[in-house]
């Protein structure tokens, strides 16, 4: 058999050009970081560039609290971390009600106190940050109050509640918050995760904000 030694010689540069083609698909930079505490299997993706506030460096912060209870809750911290695509924003940006114009990643796990354990609701929940079951049934004043969404939040390692609104914080700027709250079978540890940024940055980052609250999962201990 004589072979076509032009052909088979294109041939050839065609396999390699294409196994060029896939190695440099499968090397390629990730677009999304992956941030996981493996010890309760809780994990989230946020996009590579964004810059995170360790948990040492909200602890710190924390730590300086003179509000009562402060030193209490945080010993029970078993792990946070945030994260912004902005370098400026700081932990006292993350524990702050006020709006900013760069989303606010939020992640905090912490136990729960035997006398916490029985006097958590799915309300209780949802007035992680501020009175939004209040707000819902009308009970309590909102300020320009708009509840977007609410729903249940139900994974193998947690059930809680998943809602987003916005509302004028305190400097009087729309602030849009999707917070998702959520406690472990047991009733023993509490999982929060609080995504925020004034409403129009939130509108602007929507699809990017969608997908780290799409990818937060607890797989449980």
């Amino acid at each position: 058999m004589i072979l076509n030694l032009k052909r088979s010689k294109t041939l050839q540069i065609s396999i390699l050009a294409l196994s060029l083609i896939l190695i440099s698909t499968g090397c390629g930079n990730p677009t999304n970081e992956f941030v996981s505490f493996k010890e309760d299997g809780v994990y989230f993706t946020v996009p590579t560039e964004w810059h995170a506030i360790s948990n040492q460096e909200l602890s710190d912060y924390e730590a300086k609290s003179t509000d009562a209870g402060a030193a209490e809750r945080l010993a029970a911290v078993k792990w946070q971390v945030a994260y912004s695509p902005s370098p400026n924003i700081k932990p006292t940006d993350v524990f702050s009600i006020a709006a900013k114009e760069s989303p606010i990643v939020f992640l905090r796990i912490r136990n729960l106190y035997p006398s916490e354990v029985n006097a958590v609701s799915f309300n209780a929940l949802r007035d992680i940050v501020v009175p939004l079951s209040s707000w819902i049934d009308g009970s309590l004043a909102a300020p320009k109050f708009t509840l977007l969404d609410d729903q249940n939040f139900n994974d193998k390692g947690a059930t809680g509640k998943r809602s987003v609104f916005s509302f004028a914080a305190s400097n009087d700027k729309l602030e849009t918050i999707n917070q998702t709250v959520a406690l472990s079978p047991d009733r023993t540890v509490l999982y929060v995760l609080i995504v925020r940024c004034s409403a129009t940055c939130y509108t602007q980052n929507q699809s990017t904000l969608d997908k780290i609250t799409d990818s937060f999962t607890i797989r449980g201990r």
